[in-house]
């Protein structure tokens, strides 16, 4: 008899999802476009899109699914750091260490015959043949992974290197690491590893811009935000191992409220169903997606809900921070100009209509671009082109969400 599984073994909203519980990515092909970048020789890849649209989750998928070994790194430490610790997940951290202890003149590169014989531990047979490399933390990965039959290195969210000091030599590291694992397709074919890299947009062009060769070897693939049908296969997978069912209205909440972010799906369906079954359902109502509000809300990212905190007035009849997030919030696109968000926020608040009234929205804005980090602009200060997003792109559904719980609250009164 089937094991009956608890909301929480189904929705993750704290890590990426298990291969059942996968949303196939097939709006604008993505899956196979990914897919054929990890079978085409000496192609590196770089994968880019908001933070949650499921990146890590994409690429974890795809390589259990194919059976294609991978070492995956989280950005953040120097170039040789985090190669240091690639190698060590492939021959053992104790080999390493002693390595560049004996041989502090040469680095981890050695000799490959040295880094895969230390006491025997991680010989791969008499009949192996060792070839001298130079001094290189790169060629030595790529030596490594090759010999042990481990296809890619999944180096993820590549945006967390932007605020280190090391940041330009790593990336500079990374871009030429690329080239050189393209190039060694040539000589080893399907056996030679690739990178594969997961970032935010911005940081993953700037990579590319560091050198055109590299950007010429390597497919540059944009994650989306997900589509609803593709949230809606989350839901189903959900309904099927929990045995319960999505009401209408409440599965048409959760799709809204996720934003096109598989993280939000997660978290609203897993309060909701918990909700459900706490009263004894296996179907789930809309008022068991607004009870749980408040537990969502408790349990978004911690970031979101230190930065929305600190931005919010603590008193007045207008909140002004907090009233130009909820425009720009009620707004569809991302990206959005003053004018808009000027509209938007005299939609909820006609009494500032006079022009006078209206010029302190500029005044509002700068410091929750400046002081909060809230919002982020692309273009020139004052200039019409110029464009307002919320710097983080999981802000925009919490806000949403707030909105939502504190018209909820004045409902109930």
């Amino acid at each position: 008899m089937r094991k009956q599984l608890k909301p929480e073994d189904v929705f993750t909203p704290a890590r990426p999802v298990s291969d059942d519980m996968f949303a196939t990515r097939q709006y604008e092909h993505l899956q196979d476009r990914v897919e054929a970048a990890l079978d085409e020789q000496g192609r590196q890849v770089i994968l880019f899109g908001l933070t949650g649209v499921g990146k890590t989750s994409l690429v974890d998928y795809l390589c259990r699914n194919r059976k294609i070994r991978r070492v995956r790194i989280e950005c953040g430490a120097t170039f040789e750091d985090m190669l240091s610790e690639a190698l060590a997940k492939v021959i053992g951290g104790q080999e390493i260490e002693w390595i560049e202890k004996e041989s502090a003149e040469m680095g981890i590169g050695a000799t490959l015959a040295t880094l895969f014989n230390v006491s025997g531990k991680a010989a791969l047979g008499a009949e192996t043949k060792y070839a001298k490399y130079p001094v290189s933390v790169a060629t030595a990965t790529a030596e490594a992974f090759r010999l042990k039959g481990i296809r890619v290195l999944f180096l993820d969210n590549f945006e967390n290197l932007a605020s280190k000091p090391h940041y330009e030599k790593t990336a500079i590291d990374i871009v030429q690491m690329m080239k050189s694992f393209s190039d060694r397709a040539a000589e080893h074919g399907g056996e030679a590893p690739k990178v594969v890299l997961a970032g935010i947009p911005k940081a993953s062009e700037e990579l590319i811009s560091l050198d055109g060769a590299t950007a010429r070897r390597t497919a540059q693939i944009e994650v989306p935000r997900m589509p609803p049908p593709e949230i809606d296969q989350i839901l189903v997978r959900g309904e099927e191992k929990l045995r319960i069912q999505f009401a209408g209205l409440a599965r048409d909440r959760i799709i809204q409220f996720s934003d096109g972010f598989p993280y939000y799906t997660h978290l609203l369906a897993l309060h909701s169903s918990r909700q459900a079954l706490q009263s004894g359902r296996q179907e789930v109502w809309l008022e068991d997606f607004e009870e749980a509000l408040d537990a969502i809300l408790a349990d978004c990212d911690l970031e979101l809900r230190v930065a929305y905190e600190a931005a919010v007035e603590t008193s007045g009849d207008v909140q002004l921070r907090k009233s130009v997030m909820e425009a720009m919030a009620a707004l569809n696109d991302l990206e959005v100009p003053f004018r808009e968000i000027r509209k938007s926020f005299l939609a909820s608040h006609p009494e500032y209509q006079t022009l006078e009234r209206l010029n302190f929205l500029s005044t509002v804005i700068a410091p929750l671009k400046d002081q909060y980090g809230i919002l982020a602009d692309s273009g020139k200060p004052k200039s019409p082109n110029n464009k307002y997003r919320f710097s983080n792109p999981l802000m925009r559904a919490y806000v949403r969400l707030r909105m939502h719980r504190e018209r909820q609250r004045q409902f109930q009164f």
